[in-house]
């Protein structure tokens, strides 16, 4: 028995519960990962078990066939793993209901009812036929998803039935702890059968524990035997057997689960379709995701061959699912790969080439705008008419916005302070609210875009002084002049054009050619889907 605190994996020890005979239950909280803070149930398996050679590998083995099924009926392992000889699984808290009951000192007790063994010891008039019927298609629904995914219980038992009931009377049923028994059963390779090193505790709850799932398996079954399918529609059988004799409610309430136990418990049923097509009140076996199909009264078939069938069935809805997946995933990267493409088009016939650069030649002028439906980033180069220097050259950054079917790009530049003048020194321009309009030369220049020659067009220049406009003078080259001077020039400045240029070409458009491979592909998985889910007929003759 392990101590509070003790650490298994990302848990620690918070109280122990029991021992039976597929290990030792603890009450455990995260403290680290994904489990930080969550209240889990351990089970803790012997270490004698744990130590035998190849154990480790067999337990991780058949824990990753244990997380695969989940459903109905199904309490489902949370987490697994080793450390050193802690070999562990966990699963979700099951809380329960909590309910009080009399004692002898007339002072009310407080019980919590987990399973189906809780509810028969302290309120079995609570479960007649109606919540029997149930419990027993939740877990008939729980035990065909296992067998087949090729899991047994193995150990079903009232104790190992989780249930609950809900607000309005109806119980809803959980089989927990799938396969333990057959871990437990554990040999190595080289073990002699006849050995009889099958691990047994001296505890009470352990013999206990063991002597009850032995009286829910068939008769012949041994310890350290293999589970079959049959044990589990035998265990069926027993549980409905235990219900109707700690029942309060009339006998002649269960005379038609009386006979289906006793056909359940005399290997009437093969399968556990056919064993729900026989519980009482069930007529459909499709309003519960099952098969009627699987079950081989009147089909011929032998055990090996309905086996085989199932195991052929289980890899076709693995390869269904795996192509499934592969199709939806291709399909969706496709699909957006083209949605880019095509709002790229889109885009491109509106604005120019996001980030890229525009310049005039023969100048050193450019212009890049950032990507924006209304409005973004811009950069320009600084004029040398608003630097102080008169150099000018320099990037400068400011902001785009639509102005009547042009681009206005909005700059501006900090003044170079004279601190005689100005009656501050530099560093007191310096932090939130220091500076005013008047600190900084703040122009506005107004492009088009003309998505024919893929080019902006200089339409104006607008500062807080005057407005320029693109002219020419005789053979030099365009640039801006005054507005006013334009006028008063008497001709010699005429209008022109100031374009600037894309300066690298757009390449090829990746993402149509990506997402057509997509596509592609995606076509090609569904063909696999449609060729693998013709139905197999299968049998075996070896």
């Amino acid at each position: 028995m392990l101590s509070s605190g003790t650490r298994i994996g990302p848990f620690h020890v918070d109280s122990w519960i029991k021992e039976g005979s597929c290990g030792q239950s603890y009450k455990g909280e995260g403290s680290a990962g994904e489990e930080k803070g969550k209240v889990s149930y351990l089970k803790l398996f012997q270490r004698d078990l744990s130590e035998k050679e190849g154990f480790s590998d067999y337990f991780s083995q058949e824990c990753r066939a244990i997380e695969q099924i989940e459903g109905r009926g199904i309490w489902p392992m949370l987490s697994y793993g080793k450390m050193k000889w802690k070999h562990w699984i966990a699963y979700d808290w099951f809380e329960g209901a909590t309910e009080q009951i009399p004692t002898e000192e007339e002072k009310n007790r407080e019980i919590n009812l987990k399973s189906l063994k809780d509810w028969m010891e302290f309120f079995p008039g609570r479960i007649g036929p109606d919540q029997l019927k149930d419990i027993m298609i939740d877990l008939h629904c729980g035990l065909n998803l296992a067998h087949d995914s090729g899991v047994i219980h193995g150990n079903l038992k009232p104790d190992n039935i989780l249930i609950s009931q809900k607000n309005d009377g109806t119980f809803e049923a959980w089989a927990t702890e799938f396969a333990l028994s057959k871990m437990v059963s554990f040999r190595p390779l080289n073990e002699d059968p006849s050995d009889g090193t099958v691990f047994l505790s001296q505890s009470m709850q352990f013999q206990e524990s063991l002597k009850e799932s032995q009286a829910y398996r068939p008769v012949a079954a041994g310890a350290g035997d293999l589970a079959e399918e049959q044990w589990d529609i035998n265990a069926l059988g027993g549980l409905v057997r235990y219900v109707t004799q700690k029942s309060q409610n009339a006998q002649g309430d269960w005379v038609h689960w009386q006979k289906w136990s006793e056909k359940a418990l005399g290997y009437t049923f093969a399968t556990i379709p056919q064993s729900l097509e026989a519980v009482p009140g069930v007529t459909d076996l499709a309003a519960y995701g099952i098969r009627s199909e699987n079950s081989q009264q009147g089909s011929g078939l032998s055990d090996d061959e309905i086996r085989r069938k199932r195991e052929i069935e289980w890899e076709r809805d693995q390869k269904i699912a795996t192509a499934n997946f592969r199709r939806n995933i291709t399909g969706l990267i496709g699909c957006l790969c083209l949605f880019t493409f095509l709002f790229s088009k889109i885009y491109l016939f509106f604005n120019p080439s996001p980030w890229m650069e525009y310049s005039v030649e023969g100048a050193a002028d450019k212009y890049q705008l950032g990507f924006g439906v209304w409005s973004g980033k811009a950069w320009g180069i600084l004029p040398a008419s608003y630097d102080k220097d008169g150099d000018g050259g320099q990037d400068v950054a400011g902001e785009w916005e639509r102005v009547d079917g042009m681009f206005r790009l909005k700059f501006r530049k900090f003044k170079k302070a004279n601190e005689e003048e100005s009656g501050k020194k530099l560093w007191q321009f310096i932090g939130k609210g220091s500076t005013t309009e008047d600190d900084y030369y703040i122009w506005s220049d107004y492009l088009s875009y003309n998505r024919m020659e893929n080019c902006l067009e200089l339409i104006k220049r607008v500062d807080e002084r005057e407005v320029f406009l693109p002219g020419q003078r005789g053979s030099d080259s365009p640039h801006l002049f005054p507005e006013v001077r334009i006028h008063r020039s008497g001709g010699l400045i005429k209008k022109a054009r100031l374009l600037f240029k894309q300066t690298q070409a757009d390449g090829p458009s990746w993402s149509v050619f990506i997402g057509l491979g997509f596509l592609l592909a995606s076509v090609m998985y569904h063909r696999i889907i449609l060729r693998v889910s013709e139905p197999v007929v299968s049998t075996v003759n070896d």
